[in-house]
This record gives structure tokens, sequence and C-alpha cells, in this order.
């Protein structure tokens, strides 16, 4: 197959839609296909495994997300004819049930120079159907207010490629002989090198999306990086006043964990927009993730240990983020506010009891008390909100906002939903989106932000000072790890 480069870019980036019908399952795709890499700079290039059910020619079209008038995408341009065939069978691993795609590349994007930063979707159309294939422009050398994180760890743990009812898994789950998803059949380990399932949009992709359209809409400052940008520390966190991670971010890494923990110690924001994030450990190991969860993970002596999740390791989410993930949420909930005086809601003009209707769904967190605190100068909750769960249970949901000893400030959501509140039509809340713009600009103000070199400093003595900690020395213990009862995510309807 014959490598074609050739791209026509739009006269103008002007605002559409692109046309990708829904799929019953993955066997009657007319085309699927995966990028090279999650992101790509300016420059750069970035290659398209792509496969058809029968030989064709097809087009590449090139979209990027953002507010462009009523369309959340622009089109940028499209590819020359690409003459593709069908390319081999997934293969599975037989050990850990990762699926992988041997596909030869049919069609490379030289990235022009001049593309902004931010999350783009390459549509491939053939004669029958079409697919989505994501990924990134980022920027790393430019500094910005803000570093939006978009979270393909995440994606590519849910992604069940091929949605066949019988040969694909994901991290959850495989599918059992009768076309039934068991978890005693999913993957241990899932590789980037297969197209996501059905319409090749990410299940978590949407709600992602819903920020990032109301922030350009805000004409905020932004740079964009993915999970393997923190993991392989590609993006220098002292570049930002603040690091937003607007998508539902539940995959890990030790090397992401880093790049969080070094924001924070320096002063540095992090603002995380839905709920039950940083909550499994994983392995990148090149274009692969390795999460064994309840599984005997082989790999027991490197540190921070073996792929269970992180507060099994002594290394609770809420250390960092203030709370951690409860439970599934039954349907949905009112958000109810509490400490409406504080200045987090001013701009929303509510008092204390007042709700914002069906914005606490899919996951919630709050603060469990068994589990180390976060470490702060201030701590506030701002929202408890009764839910039921999954089991019919009654918990309650918790916003909050914490100021870490370097001055950044630290606000987990606490719900799926929250995203949808800024601007997703039949959602969206006036309230909402100005209490996050009021977070937003106290941050990019600079408050309580020190100079870079005064950051760094303070980054070394945080570090030297968490080694040392009793928690750090606990940590580096062999341990504790609890089986994990599985999470039926499946059955909830996921907007």
């Amino acid at each position: 197959m014959r490598l074609l480069e050739g791209f026509t870019p739009a006269a103008a980036a002007i605002g559409t839609t692109p046309d990708v019908p829904d799929l019953g399952d993955d066997a009657r795709a007319a085309v699927k296909g995966f990028a090279s890499a999650t992101a790509v700079a300016p420059g750069e290039s970035v290659d398209f495994h792509i496969s058809v059910a029968e030989p064709q020619e097809i087009t590449v079209e090139i979209y990027r997300v953002g507010a462009y008038g009523d369309h959340r995408t622009a089109l940028l341009g499209s590819s020359e004819q690409v003459a593709v065939v069908p390319q081999p069978e997934p293969v599975t691993d037989p050990d850990t049930g990762m699926i992988t795609c041997l596909w030869e590349p049919a069609w490379r994007l030289n990235v022009p120079a001049d593309w902004k930063s931010g999350a783009y979707l390459a549509v491939l159309r053939a004669g029958q159907g079409a697919n989505y294939v994501p990924f990134a422009v980022r920027d790393p050398r430019r500094r910005a207010n803000w570093l939006v994180v978009v979270p393909f760890a995440c994606y590519q743990a849910y992604n069940m490629y091929p949605f066949d009812n019988a040969r694909g898994k994901n991290l959850y789950y495989g599918f059992a002989e009768n076309g039934e998803q068991a978890s005693k059949l999913r993957a241990s380990s899932v590789s980037f090198r297969r197209p996501y399932e059905l319409t090749g949009m990410p299940r978590e992709a949407e709600r992602v999306h819903d920020f990032v359209v109301w922030a350009e809409r805000q004409g905020y400052d932004m740079e964009y990086a993915t999970s393997e940008d923190l993991d392989q520390g590609r993006v220098d966190p002292l570049n930002y006043k603040g690091l937003i991670f607007p998508g539902h971010d539940e995959y890990w890494s030790a090397g992401m964990r880093k790049s969080l923990v070094k924001a924070q110690d320096s002063g540095v924001s992090t603002v995380f927009l839905q709920a039950n994030n940083v909550y499994w450990h994983i392995r990148y190991e090149g274009t692969t993730i390795t999460c064994f969860k309840s599984r005997q993970d082989p790999v027991k002596t490197k540190r921070p240990g073996q792929t269970v999740m992180w507060r099994d390791l002594r290394l609770p989410e809420q250390e960092l983020l203030g709370a951690q993930y409860v439970s599934l949420v039954k349907g949905d909930a009112p958000l109810v506010v509490t400490n409406a005086d504080h200045w987090f809601w001013q701009a929303a003009g509510v008092s204390d009891g007042d709700t914002f209707p069906g914005l606490v769904g899919g996951e919630a967190d709050a603060v469990h008390e068994k589990y180390q605190k976060a470490d702060g100068t201030e701590f506030t909750v701002l929202a408890r909100s009764p839910y039921t769960d999954g089991a019919d249970g009654t918990r309650e949901q918790q916003t909050v906002l914490h100021r870490k000893p370097s001055g950044a400030w630290v606000f987990d959501a606490g719900t799926f939903f929250w995203p949808m509140a800024l601007g997703r039509e039949g959602f969206a809340d006036p309230r909402i989106e100005a209490a996050t713009a009021a977070l937003l600009a106290r941050i990019a103000a600079g408050d309580g932000l020190a100079s870079r070199s005064a950051r760094r400093r303070a980054a070394l003595t945080a570090a030297v000072k968490r080694e040392a900690s009793p928690s750090a020395v606990s940590a580096k213990a062999k341990p504790v790890v609890k089986r994990v009862g599985r999470k039926v995510k499946h059955t909830l309807k996921r907007p």
C-alpha cells in the first residue's frame, strides 16, 4: 500500500458538523482506522492506518473541535483520494487479551505549522460509511494560562473494538460465547494500535468537547496535551497557571501522577470537571496500557507497585484532588449548594440549599474519612447532594475546592455532568457557567502564583518533604491489594 500525503486545506475554518452514521457493530463498518499518535505538534506528521470492508478509494477530512458559530467543529481540509484495501483481522494476545491491528499506514497528515493546539477529529469517508479518528495537536513550547489535558488513557480503557459481540475487549469486559459482556473476559492490556469502537468517537469524548467548545467561546488562552504527554513528561506544568482535566480521567500512570504533583507543588492550580479521576494505576508501555485491577500483576517490586487502585497503594486520589470516587449514580440527581457565601458561588447568585436539577450523574465523588485527606490551607465543600447508587443505596456526592500549601487551587466537580452544564443544548445552566468562570478567572489572575523560579524551589522542597513523610514510607511497603468488585458501567446511559 502506497502511503499518500496530499492534503487540500479549506479556504477558511467554517463551522460544520460531520455526517458520521451510527453503527450497530464494527463487523458492518465500511471503513475503520486509527492514528499513529494521540497528539502531534505543528510541523510534525501523523499516519492514519485504515482498513475497509472492500477495496475502494476514500477521503480523510480533518476537523477541529471548538466554538464555530452554532457548530462544535470546523472542517480544515481533506485528503486526495486514497486507495485502501481490507487489512488483516485484529490479533488477540492469548495471555493479556490485548487486541492489536497490524495495519499498514495509508495516509499521512503533515500538520501545518499554523494549526492551533486543540482537539481534532479525522473523518474517514468511504462510499458506504464514515468513521472518526480522534487526535490532538499540541505545542508544548508555548506558554499559556491553561493546559487542557485530553484523557486518551481513559478513552482507550473503555474502547471495546471490535464491538461485534464476539471478539472485542477493554479493561472492563470481553464478549462471552452468547454475545454478552463478561468482566472475567476483560483484557489486562489494551493497545492504541486499533480503532475506537462503532462510530470511532470515544465513549467519553463528547463531555470533553462540551468544555472545549464553552472555553473557546470564552476566549481562554489554552494549550492542549494528552494523557501520554503527561506520562512522558512532554509538557512542563510550570508553563501554565492551571491544568484543566475536562474529562472522566480514571486511568493514571506514575508518570502522569508525577506531573500532577509537580504542578500542585509548584503553585499551579488543577481543575477536574468530572468524577472518578486518578482511580486506577496503569503502566504505559509504548503504545499499550496495562492495568490488571484485581488480578495478580506480575510486576510487584517496581514503584509505585501493582496496577491496582491508587488508594490500595496507600496513595489515595483525594490526597491530590480533595475527594475521590464513591459509586455509580442511578439515573441522576440534583446538585445541592452548600457554603453559598464562598467566592466560588457568588457570581452564580445562589443560596444554600439551591439545586441544579439533574447535574449529579454517571459517577460521584466525595471525601472519604478513612483515607488520607488533602493537605491544604483551606478546604471547602461546595455541594452536598444525596443520590441513589447502582445498588439502590443512598449516598452523598460532594463538590470540593481546596488550596495547597503552595497556593495552588484544586477543584473537583465530583460528577460526570458538570461539563454538560457549560453550554450543551438542553443541559446548559448559566449559574454553573458563572461559577466555573469565576474559578478560572481567579486562577488566571495569578492568585497566589509565585514567580517561576520560586515555584521550582517550592516543588523541590515539597518533593524532599514528601519522600521523608510517613505516607511515603508506607507507600514503599508492599501494598495491601484487595479484591476489587466489578463496576457494572455498561448498564448506565452515558450522555
